[in-house]
């Protein structure tokens, strides 16, 4: 089953714009409500919340979902912009954190990590309602204590400094100890039976308190339930009605519902599946208890494999006592690593296998099964500095080795055959321009593959993501790990706002054109490291997935596996098909193509260039069916708005299902254009193909709307063909001046927005005269970010829009920027009647550093920042303000 997460932060339109690549995709199985969004997602929102903070959904109505945060937070937190204090160190003592015991064996604890060494003179802790009437003071002898941390590692390098008792609210202790990493340890009993609760700690060094430094890290284990609803994000659209009626309308699809397993209870889980399956009859049969629990950044955790198991255990009882046929997946584990991070008790056992073991022991003596599906998450290249293709390519060879040690433990603790999910995979989580180049497709394709090798009659394979921003990196470049971003400035995609990356292409590769129902894996070996060989086989046919880790073309020979001459042919995807220009936010693929197709003499081996770090597909007897009308996997139009004399760039990726394309041809009625086009590698001999089309406009053309139509052809005359409208206007000219600034202040009309409730603030001055001395404004602003906003605060000065806005197709202006912040940035938006919920269009506007520059903005060619409904196109009749901020 191929997979895609269909995450909450999206809106209701753009999964609508990613329909049909979904479906193209072969993608028939969605994840809902999201990965780490999960742990803090109440799926209904109506229900109360009880003096502890524990929410309980109504048995009676239903209304959307909202997102939650941990009530007693111990754990520091910082996740994609999500950065919360530990309330042990937040400054402020009506807040707690609550340590509940949840197991005798494995009571709640603390660790605390500096940024470096340090000498520590004293400890001091403020205990809340519950305290214990004894702990222990412990500290690393090591220097450093590598990932996971001192919480999770295999050794133990604790030594105990002091046994303390608590005889009032407030503990101090004296240590003069050297460490960068502290425990403060309880024994159950010690503790009252509602646990521990802490309302504020100190760790003193020459009087500096180390804790109050935004770089110390704070790890809380076991801690209780409890949360309230976040006021800075509301108003979800995408909730659990909008998921079930989209997936619904696609072929085949099915969903799988991850449950807050973080701040919420068994009982809302089980909850959740009454409403699901019993009052709306949607039989959905797959649930995740949790996302990534073991990790520090999902809300509650981290948590030690006891501790998740004993938490699975509850949930699975209460979920299968209301559904039986369910099936259940856990722990959705972070990592690939096996043999990396420790069960909790560093003690030498890992923690995957310490689940398993706890977990199979249950279902044993309990004669049940409760764990279905072994899920877990995979993205193996992870670097601070030096981000490179190379180690990309080959941090990816390192899932199979691990995922054999996993299957080992599948064996070892649990009883019989059991499912298994790769529910989130990608090469990293990095944001790098590396992501957009076809290394990419490369490494996803080969993550892939090592799973389907060893798990492929049990198997779901999810991608990371369907959707995403682009995101800046430690090698200060951007990118995503999606299948899909904003198209390019002026562009037409046929997906409308958005446009295929090279990890959807890598995955099509894999789904569509390698793996097949039905074939077998055959073990396949390969007399260059540089490439990777996997083969699936069903009688004479057989598909073999080629991954090239090397930075150079590779000429490779491929047996095939009976011997047989037959028919060959093979799809490469790489630099010539799909090419990343820049390493920015505004980077851009040119060209944008997807899989290339090879029609292969016929024989009993195949030879074929590999692309650098690219792959290939090669096919041995493969199907020529003649039923299936040709389908378009992408097109996209460069510019949808030329002028006479210009150039019409087109390119795009065609299919014919287990068939082969046969022609190609392009019309463009009212420039008298009809012409044969051919696909990159010059023939229409392939079941997938893509092309790059460039048509010159003359420059006497008549100016107004046109149309471009595609015609295809494959075996059996099947032909289909498409329309993708382009426009065609005059040259540019000035129709009036917005504001010269040559008069003062008052003359001038523009107001200030300064978001927040803090020292953010706008203001202006005009230098009149004439240029470069003169003819300006200046804003001078200040930006203060509040620590608990997700998303980057700002200034704004606005300008009502002129009448001449509405007649006009864009505006040309002159500006110098300055900005302190190595992170900050300044744009314009123009804000319109047409958005309805702030993602208005915009224009980023360059880092000059103090130089003057000239910019033109055409209305056709801007876009919105993409996280809300998307719009067509600006229209200038609908134009409000222009704000620069």
């Amino acid at each position: 089953m191929f997979a895609a997460d269909l995450a909450i932060w999206n809106s209701p339109t753009r999964y609508q714009e990613l329909k049909p690549a979904i479906i193209e995709g072969g993608f028939t199985f969605f994840r809902f409500p999201n990965g780490s969004l999960s742990n803090d997602y109440h799926w209904n929102g109506s229900g109360s919340y009880d003096s502890t903070g524990v929410w309980t959904a109504s048995d009676s109505s239903w209304s959307s979902g909202f997102l939650g945060e941990t009530k007693y937070r111990g754990t520091t937190k910082d996740n994609w912009g999500f950065i919360r204090r530990s309330h042990l160190a937040d400054g402020d003592t009506s807040t707690i954190w609550w340590g509940a015991v949840y197991d005798q064996n494995d009571p709640p604890w603390l660790v605390i990590e500096l940024p470096e060494m340090a000498s520590i003179d004293s400890l001091a802790i403020h205990w809340g309602k519950h305290a214990p009437s004894k702990f222990e003071w412990s500290y690393w002898t090591k220097e450093y204590a590598p990932y996971p941390g001192v919480h999770q590692a295999l050794e133990n390098h604790l030594k105990v400094h002091s046994q303390e008792s608590v005889n009032s609210s407030i503990s101090q202790v004296r240590s003069a100890i050297q460490s960068r990493y502290f425990a403060i340890r309880f024994k159950a009993s010690d503790l009252p039976s509602e646990g521990v609760q802490i309302k504020e700690m100190a760790l003193y060094s020459q009087g500096s308190n180390l804790l109050m430094n935004p770089k110390t890290k704070l790890f809380a284990m076991s801690t209780r339930y409890g949360d309230f609803a976040r006021t800075d994000w509301t108003g979800i659209k995408w909730d659990f009605k909008e998921f079930m009626d989209y997936i619904q309308k696609i072929p085949g699809s099915e969903a799988v519902i991850c449950v807050n397993a973080g701040t919420g209870t068994a009982k809302e889980a089980a909850d959740w599946v009454r409403y699901a399956n019993h009052v709306k009859k949607y039989n959905i049969k797959n649930w995740q208890v949790g996302n990534e629990l073991d990790g520090e950044w999902e809300e509650s955790g981290p948590l030690s494999a006891r501790h998740y198991a004993a938490r699975f255990l509850e949930f699975a009882r209460a979920m299968k006592a209301v559904d039986s046929t369910i099936l259940l997946h856990g722990p959705l584990f972070s990592s690939f690593l096996m043999r990396q991070k420790g069960a909790g008790f560093l003690d030498g056992r890992f923690w995957m296998a310490e689940f398993l073991r706890i977990v199979g022991e249950v279902e044993k003596k309990e004669g049940r099964r409760y764990l279905d599906v072994v899920d877990m998450h995979t993205y193996p290249y992870w670097t601070p500095k030096g981000l490179n293709a190379k180690d990309m390519m080959n941090a990816s060879r390192f899932v199979g080795p691990n995922l054999d040690t996993l299957s080992a433990w599948m064996g070892l603790y649990l009883e019989g055959k059991r499912r298994v999910h790769l529910s989130e995979f990608s090469s990293t989580v990095q944001g790098t321009s590396i992501l957009m180049e076809p290394v990419q497709a490369a490494a996803v394709a080969n993550i892939a593959a090592q799973f389907v090798e060893r798990f492929g009659d049990r198997l779901h394979l999810l991608p990371w993501d369907t959707y995403g921003g682009m995101h800046q990196g430690p090698d200060s470049t951007f990118g995503t790990m999606s299948l899909s971003i904003l198209k390019r400035d002026g562009a037409f995609s046929s997906w409308g706002a958005l446009e295929p990356t090279t990890e959807y292409y890598g995955i099509y590769m894999t789904y569509m054109r390698w793996i097949r129902d039905g074939w077998s894996v055959l073990p396949t070996t390969s007399s260059d490291s540089s490439i990777a060989a996997y083969t699936l086989v069903r009688g004479d046919s057989s598909r073999v997935l080629l991954i090239n880790f090397t930075g150079t073309d590779q000429e490779v020979k491929v047996d095939h596996h009976s011997k047989k001459s037959v028919r060959i042919q093979a799809e490469v995807f790489g630099n010539d098909q799909y090419k990343w220009i820049g390493t920015s936010e505004k980077a851009y693929s040119s060209p944008g193509m997807g899989p290339s197709g090879r029609r292969l003499k016929n024989g009993t081996s195949a030879e074929l260039k590999v692309p650098a770090f690219g792959l290939a597909v090669v096919h041995f007897a493969p199907a020529l069916e003649k039923k299936n009308a040709p389908g378009l996997l992408h097109a996209l139009m460069v510019k949808k708005v030329l002028l006479a004399s210009d150039t019409l760039e087109l390119w795009g990726t065609v299919y014919q299902k287990d068939g082969q394309l046969t022609y190609g041809k392009i019309t463009i009625r009212e420039l008298g254009v009809s012409q044969k086009i051919l696909p990159d590698d010059g023939a229409w001999n392939a079941a997938v193909e893509s092309f790059h089309v460039k048509i010159p406009i003359p420059a006497n053309v008549k100016l107004g709307e046109k149309n471009v139509f595609l015609e295809v052809m494959g075996l059996g005359g099947k032909t289909s063909s498409w329309k993708w409208p382009f426009k065609i206007r005059g040259e540019y000219r000035t129709i009036g001046i917005m504001e010269n600034f040559d008069a003062g202040l008052d003359s001038v009309s523009w107001f200030p927005v300064a978001n927040g409730d803090n020292k953010t603030e706008i203001n202006a001055k005009v230098f009149p005269g004439g240029p470069p001395n003169g003819g300006y404004i200046r804003h001078d602003f200040f930006i203060e970010q509040p620590p608990t906003q997700t998303w980057p605060n700002f200034a704004g000065a606005h300008y009502p829009a002129p009448e001449e806005v509405k007649k006009s197709v864009g505006v040309v202006f002159d500006y110098a920027t300055t900005h302190d912040n190595p992170k900050g940035y300044h744009e314009v938006l123009f804000l319109s009647n047409q958005v309805k919920d702030y993602d208005e269009f915009m224009f980023r506007l360059k880092n000059t550093r103090g130089a003057w520059v000239r910019d033109t903005v055409i209305w056709s060619d801007i876009s919105q920042e993409g996280w809300g409904k998307m719009i067509p196109e600006l229209d200038p009749t609908q134009i409000r303000d222009f704000a620069f901020r």
